[in-house]
Parts: structure tokens; C-alpha cells; sequence
């Protein structure tokens, strides 16, 4: 069965930004589609093992799931990646390190494992604008190379939400 989950971004909700716009795109298209208000996300302090568990009692991954993961969210993505196999991976405006924030303590555990996010997924999209006021084009365009996934470059993006014009995303409609 063809299915997408969609993760917000932190403290983003699933009401904001192209999520909504995302969810009924890709109904039209067949698929059964997720965006989960993910426990903790709108909080100070969210809560990984919370959001798996949450997860991993909502969907049965298989080879025909996509993941799309906005901001902390992708994060949530790799982290499936590295327990579940699934088909696609897009995470946009992420990144794949501690950045040592306070209050995502709990995603940073253990480092990301490349290699099994790589063996566990078919095929890997990192989104990223030149104008991303918390993520640099070098950390995407870098994990990306770790991924071994297509970096996708849209000029002038901002971080891709509301704010920066993206109610709509039709580029990232286009890599699913």
C-alpha cells in the first residue's frame, strides 16, 4: 500500500506551512497519507523516543512509504531509517548532527548511522535553499554526500515555510 507520513517541524504544527497543502496532494495521487500531531514536537523539549513509539504503533512501514521530514523532522525521518525500511526519504531544511540546542537533547543519543539509513531506503532527496537562515547549504549539500541521496537546490527558499511563501510546494511534490 502506498502511504507518506509528513513530520513538522519544531515548534512547528502540522496546520502551518505546505504540510496540509502536501497531505491532500498526495490523497489525490492514492496515497495514504499521515501527518501525525507528533507528541512533544510543540514543546520546549521534545521527545524522540516518545515520537518513535508514537510512530511505530501508528504505521506499518514498508518498501512503498514515504517519509518527508521538515526541520527537526527529519531527524525523526533518518532515525525510522535507521530502524525500518522504507522506499523514499526527503528531508528538507535538516541536518545530521548534534548542534547541540538545548531541549532536542533526546535526538542526539548516538550519532546518525549513514550506512543503515542508506541500506534501509531506496531512494534519498535533501532539500535546501541558499537563503536558509538556520541551515547552511554546506551542512545540507555535506549530509547529503553522507547519504548518499540527490541534493535538491532551490534558490531563494528561505527555510520553506510560510513565512518564505511556501503555503504550496510543488518541487517537492515532484520528487515523490
Amino acid at each position: 500500500m502506498k502511504q507518506a507520513l509528513i513530520f513538522q517541524g519544531w515548534p512547528q504544527k502540522t496546520t502551518q506551512h505546505w504540510y496540509p497543502w502536501l497531505k491532500k496532494e498526495l490523497e489525490k495521487k492514492g496515497y495514504r497519507v499521515f501527518l501525525p500531531v507528533l507528541p512533544t514536537m510543540y514543546t520546549k523539549n521534545p521527545n524522540m523516543p516518545k515520537q518513535l513509539k508514537f510512530l511505530e504503533k501508528l504505521v506499518k512501514f514498508n518498501r512503498e512509504t514515504v517519509v518527508v521530514g521538515h526541520n527537526l523532522g527529519t531527524q525523526l525521518a533518518m532515525r525510522l531509517a535507521e530502524k525500518h525500511q522504507y522506499q523514499t526519504m526527503i528531508l528538507v531544511g535538516g541536518w545530521d548532527f548534534n548542534d547541540l540546542t538545548k531541549g532536542i537533547e533526546s535526538f542526539w543519543t548516538k550519532p546518525i548511522n549513514h550506512a543503515k539509513i542508506i541500506k534501509n531506503t531506496s531512494k534519498r532527496f535533501v532539500v535546501h535553499s541558499d537563503n536558509d537562515p538556520y541551515v547552511t547549504k554546506l551542512i545540507a549539500s555535506d549530509m547529503a554526500g553522507r547519504l548518499k541521496a540527490k541534493f535538491v537546490f532551490i534558490a531563494k527558499g528561505g527555510h520553506f515555510m510560510d513565512s518564505d511563501g511556501y503555503k504550496k510546494f510543488p518541487q517537492l511534490f515532484q520528487l515523490i
